[in-house]
């Protein structure tokens, strides 16, 4: 039992392992694309291209997987709650393309085309019933990624880089809103934490 239950976690782990050597190849690729002499305009610039882009890679991984959710609990309220995230996910992914665009770029990046590619592999495994260690892995995921988009909104609040309000909503509000994601998210990660994991003395077993 315990031998298949290792080759289990083992099997589970493997997409993560495939997302990391994706994203080792594409930043050393980036870092070597990079101009070794910038003025520090151009430098910031490139900088923040740079950062936005990283988000919305994230945000590509993390609609897939909520897409994921929501299809898998359809009917139920977990359903309800990851379609609302779902729509919530690509209004902010918008917000970021609007960005990039008044920043004169694209969100295209080498990074980004293989955070893409590795979402596709890390939603196939994502999710699971009530009770399984791989979905509360996939909300601990999506909690982790709602906090970065958070703190990119806030530093986005300190510069004035576009327009002050993208789709009707400032950054202030934006950082509200990923908040209030995050609850929800982390809402119902600790509702699941007692049902993925025993309470039992191992000393009893």
């Amino acid at each position: 039992m315990d031998h298949d239950a290792d080759r289990m976690s083992d099997a589970s782990r493997a997409p993560l392992a495939v997302l990391g050597a994706v994203a080792a190849t594409a930043g050393l690729t980036a870092y070597l694309r990079w101009p070794a002499r910038q003025s520090a305009p151009t430098r910031q610039r490139r900088a923040l291209i740079a950062y936005l882009r990283d988000h919305l890679g994230g945000a590509d991984m993390a609609i897939r997987v909520v897409h994921r959710l929501g299809s898998t609990n359809r009917g139920t309220e977990d359903g309800t709650l990851f379609h609302r995230l779902s729509k919530e996910f690509e209004e902010d992914h918008s917000v970021v393309r609007t960005l990039l665009t008044h920043l004169g770029a694209s969100g295209r990046s080498i990074k980004r085309a293989a955070g893409f590619a590795s979402g596709a592999v890390l939603s196939v495994p994502a999710g699971g019933e009530p009770g399984d260690l791989a979905l509360l892995r996939t909300l601990e995921a999506l909690a982790i990624g709602v906090q970065g988009k958070r703190c990119m909104w806030r530093a986005l609040q300190s510069l004035r880089i576009g327009p002050s309000t993208v789709d009707g909503m400032d950054f202030v509000e934006l950082e509200a809103k990923a908040v209030r994601q995050w609850e929800a998210i982390e809402g119902r990660r600790r509702a699941l934490v007692a049902r993925t994991f025993s309470a039992t003395d191992p000393r009893t077993e």
